[in-house]
């Protein structure tokens, strides 16, 4: 196993168990062998502050708080300039990790899904936090192939991820008549349809095995046609779906809609 496949297991480790301390001690060790002293300090020393907090207040334990507060303070205002892409002087650290409290999706691109291996160390090296999501959208670009889907769910950051948001844009466009000059104020808003996926790309994604963990799909504004929807109506792999976004922004047409609710039920579509 190459070292960043390594770093991965670690995180994977962390983040599957993450009210357990000792992955995130193990994964200490492992930095302290690979000569990063600091964050391998640093994550002991958050993971014991926070015993240290349940501890009851006026025993010897809970005395010696304060001095690991000074020490974890010290640790990471060190990490703020020899880590500065993982570590802020002032940021929230929870056991040795940022955390994200943003209810939205992680957005991941098409051009980072295109290079994998640099996705792959960002996450690692200066975001390890997003081994926690569960949520990602996919943006910027047009999937029509399984490429893509095959560097997502090869990602072992993205290993819990139950939630895949492939929605495309819709946009409000001025009206224009006949002539191409521009409607007056009062005229009906128009849109415009930017799609995230095509319809081979639906077909692509729904031969793909990974997709028996998604839980959430959000396939709206896509453009697609009837071909989409039966390409998801017959994949072995959506038995676990408890949420399909699809018939906003798309062209299904005739009894396939009802076909789809046959399949996965009128509690799961929409």
């Amino acid at each position: 196993m190459d070292l960043l496949s390594q770093h991965e297991a670690f995180l994977r480790a962390i983040f599957d168990a993450p009210d357990d301390d000792t992955p995130r001690l193990v994964y200490a060790d492992f930095l302290q062998e690979q000569g990063d002293e600091d964050r391998a300090e640093f994550i002991r020393v958050q993971c014991e502050h926070n015993r240290l907090l349940s501890c009851e207040p006026g025993t010897a334990e809970h005395g010696k708080l304060w001095d690991v507060i000074r020490l974890q303070v010290t640790i990471q205002r060190r990490l703020a300039v020899t880590h500065p892409q993982m570590f802020s002087a002032y940021g929230s650290y929870n056991r040795g990790f940022g955390t994200d409290y943003s209810p939205q999706p992680v957005v991941v691109s098409l051009e980072d899904l295109s290079h994998p291996v640099a996705l792959r160390e960002r996450l690692v090296f200066r975001e390890p936090y997003r081994f926690a999501v569960q949520s990602v959208a996919i943006g910027r670009g047009r999937i029509v192939d399984s490429a893509h889907f095959d560097a997502f769910f090869n990602l072992a950051a993205f290993a819990r991820v139950i939630e895949l948001d492939l929605q495309g844009a819709q946009e409000s466009v001025s009206g224009s008549n006949a002539d191409g000059e521009p409607v007056g104020e009062d005229a009906f808003a128009t849109y415009l349809l930017k799609p995230k996926i095509t319809t081979p790309g639906v077909e692509a994604l729904s031969r793909h095995r990974s997709l028996r963990r998604i839980t959430t799909l959000d396939l709206r504004n896509n453009d697609l046609d009837n071909d989409a929807a039966r390409a998801l109506v017959k994949s072995p792999y959506l038995d676990n779906l408890k949420r399909l976004r699809l018939l906003e922004g798309n062209r299904l047409r005739g009894r396939v809609w009802q076909q789809v609710i046959e399949r996965f039920g009128e509690d799961v579509v929409g």
